[in-house]
C-alpha cells in the first residue's frame, strides 16, 4: 500500500513542478482533475496498461468494447489521455 501512495505522490509532484498555480482555490479544483486523470485516464504500467478504476471494477478494456471514449485534457495539457467508458 505504501508503494502505491508513493507512486501517486511522485506523479503528482512531477506534474505540479511543471504547472503554475495561481491560488489555493485553483489548486483545490486541480486536485480533483488529477485524481480523475490518475484513476480513470492514465494507464499504469504495473497494471498491464489498465487504469486503477478498470482494475477496481473488474473491467477489461482488452476484451470489452468501450461504450464511449472521450479525450481528456487538463492542467494546460499536462494531463492528457483517453477516458474509456465500458
Amino acid at each position: 500500500m505504501n508503494g502505491r501512495i508513493e507512486r501517486l505522490f511522485g506523479t503528482l509532484k512531477g506534474k505540479l513542478r511543471l504547472w503554475e498555480i495561481d491560488s489555493l482555490t485553483q489548486l483545490n479544483g486541480a486536485l480533483g482533475q488529477f485524481r480523475f486523470w490518475y484513476n480513470h485516464v492514465r494507464p499504469h504500467q504495473n497494471l498491464d496498461g489498465r487504469t486503477p478504476a478498470e482494475i477496481w471494477s473488474g473491467e477489461d478494456v482488452y476484451t470489452k468494447q468501450p461504450k464511449n471514449e472521450a479525450w481528456f485534457e487538463a492542467w494546460d495539457g499536462l494531463l492528457t489521455g483517453y477516458h474509456l467508458r465500458l
